[in-house]
């Protein structure tokens, strides 16, 4: 039976129930990225997503013929530089800071490495996923900029010590 059908009857819209589930899974990533990274390495992690970012734009375009290269080049980058940034940034969100604190910033992260991946995505494959609106708001310009920029300014805002 056809899911999309069977909502459509009882009166919910599919995009209700695309946008609901993004909703869900990036509630559960970001549980689990604050388990799994733990204080100790979100920071690091997070300039590794940055530093991933800026060597896919400049790594050469002949050799990315497709999304699929770029997203899987992204995440080999990404893994990468988390595995070694352990010795190359030292900072973290000191013990003393509330838990809510690791949430937010594990939050932050999941929704910027959304709006990459979809972002990277061309926009029919994307659109299989998640709604019109929530590609406008992952994606268009200045909410991309939004969810590149706001974990930074929230570890700013946050953060009483980093060590």
């Amino acid at each position: 039976m056809n899911l999309g059908l069977l909502l459509s009857k009882i009166g919910i819209s599919s995009n209700f129930v695309q946008d609901a589930t993004l909703l869900v899974v990036i509630i559960l990533l970001t549980i689990a990225f604050a388990f799994l990274i733990g204080r100790g390495r979100l920071i690091s992690v997070l300039v590794s997503f940055y530093i991933s970012l800026a060597l896919l734009n400049v790594f050469p375009k002949e050799y990315l013929k497709d999304y699929s290269y770029e997203l899987g080049l992204f995440f080999i980058l990404l893994i990468l530089i988390a595995i070694f940034s352990k010795r190359i940034f030292g900072i973290y969100i000191s013990s003393s800071e509330f838990m809510w604190r690791i949430f937010a910033v594990s939050f932050l992260e999941v929704a910027m490495l959304f709006s990459l991946v979809f972002s990277i995505l061309p926009e029919k494959k994307a659109l299989g996923y998640i709604s019109q609106n929530t590609y406008g708001y992952l994606v268009s310009s200045p909410y991309n900029f939004l969810w590149l920029i706001a974990p930074i300014i929230f570890v700013y805002l946050i953060r009483k010590r980093l060590n």
